[in-house]
């Protein structure tokens, strides 16, 4: 698949997003609190209180499970609790969450996950998933745009050939193309209920596979379903990264 990207398979990551009704947070009371109505820092304060415990739960579970699980010591790791998230360092992977108001509905809180692997997958143990108390299920790449200059000859905009690029795969391989022009997003979903999504505002490209998460289980899988995405990340982890 053509789509005038150019990937950065050396930045990939996995990633998990979970938007949670405010109304569902842990603290949150009828009558006395309010629903945030729109974006912006007095929703994220709110709900970050709201998840403040839940989050800097799981920055603690990681730490200790990074412990038992991977056999490190105290030295070996760096944790950091803050208002807006938390992380965990270790020399196999990089950990943060983030929560703060969902931009897409901010009546929603949106937790953020992200693990960055800094060694191959070779060299991880088969719990290194049962680390994270909450499994990624996303392997995103970030990209540069290559194509703009010849398609703007033609009035093209960027979204446009995005689709379009889609929307050839769709029409040779199968499945449905779903567009967001407003937001700069394209999906395609296969015939398996795999996902593809341009997020260009963001630079990047997200691929989900119905049924599989977990860094190991997910590029395992991509790898063998996606290997033109998956190969080159496995690759750079591979050879190591700073």
């Amino acid at each position: 698949m053509s789509l005038d990207l150019e990937l950065r398979p050396e930045r990939a990551f996995l990633c998990r997003r979970e938007s949670v009704a405010v109304q569902r947070m842990p603290g949150f009371e009828r009558g006395r609190h309010r629903l945030p109505v729109t974006p912006g820092p007095g929703g994220d304060a709110f709900v970050r209180r709201l998840g403040a415990e839940d989050l800097a739960g799981e920055v603690r579970a990681v730490y200790d499970n990074s412990k038992q699980l991977l056999r490190l010591r105290r030295r070996q790791l760096q944790r950091a609790i803050a208002d807006d998230g938390g992380n965990v360092d270790a020399p196999q992977f990089r950990f943060a969450i983030e929560l703060a108001v969902d931009r897409d509905d901010p009546r929603c809180a949106l937790w953020r996950r992200q693990i960055v692997l800094l060694v191959g997958l070779t060299e991880l143990p088969a719990t290194f998933d049962h680390v994270f108390p909450t499994p990624c299920d996303e392997l995103v790449i970030p990209f540069a745009w290559t194509g703009a200059p010849a398609q703007a000859d033609r009035g093209e905009t960027t979204f446009d050939v995005v689709v379009d690029r889609l929307e050839d795969f769709a029409e040779t391989h199968g499945g449905a193309v779903r567009e967001d022009e407003e937001r700069g997003r394209a999906v395609l979903t296969t015939p398996d209920s795999s996902q593809i999504e341009i997020d260009l505002p963001s630079a990047e490209l997200r691929l989900r596979i119905l049924g599989h998460d977990g860094c190991v289980e997910l590029l395992r899988e991509a790898e063998r379903r996606f290997a033109s995405l998956a190969r080159p990340v496995l690759a750079a982890l591979e050879r190591g990264r700073s």
